[in-house]
């Protein structure tokens, strides 16, 4: 009899986790991964890999990144660029060998109302249309 229950309460318990997993219920099932400020992300959708070149545009500002990024992959460099609180920086990023430079300001450090920022470059292939900038907030 208590084995019973006890294996009744334990299927009850899993399959609530279960269900609770797949409505992303748990805590921290569906928060973005926490960066910071600075950070530099690159994420290629696509399948095929490609080149990516990024900068920042003013030279008191250091980061460089040059690398191949597989196709479904994604690349991380934490605190790519560091700045003074308010401070603007400009990236500039270029797909495969010969595209476009695609220029983003982001603030790394954050503004005196807005917090840290981590810039994303999201791409499907080496065409500069797949591509977006976004940025999202940091810790």
């Amino acid at each position: 009899m208590q084995r019973r229950r006890y294996l009744r309460t334990m299927g009850a318990c899993s399959g609530m986790l279960s269900l609770a997993g797949c409505a992303e219920m748990l805590p921290g099932g569906n928060a973005a991964p926490e960066y910071p400020g600075g950070t530099l992300v690159v994420e290629n959708t696509g399948d095929s890999p490609v080149r990516v070149s990024v900068n920042t545009k003013l030279d008191q500002f250091e980061g460089t990144l040059d690398t191949e990024v597989a196709g479904s992959e994604t690349v991380v460099r934490r605190e790519f660029v560091t700045a003074e609180s308010g401070d603007i920086v400009t990236l500039e990023a270029r797909l495969g060998e010969t595209g476009e430079l695609m220029r983003f300001q982001f603030l790394p450090a954050g503004g005196e109302d807005s917090p840290p920022e981590v810039a994303q470059l999201t791409f499907e292939n080496a065409v500069e249309a797949s591509a977006t900038w976004t940025a999202t907030s940091g810790s």
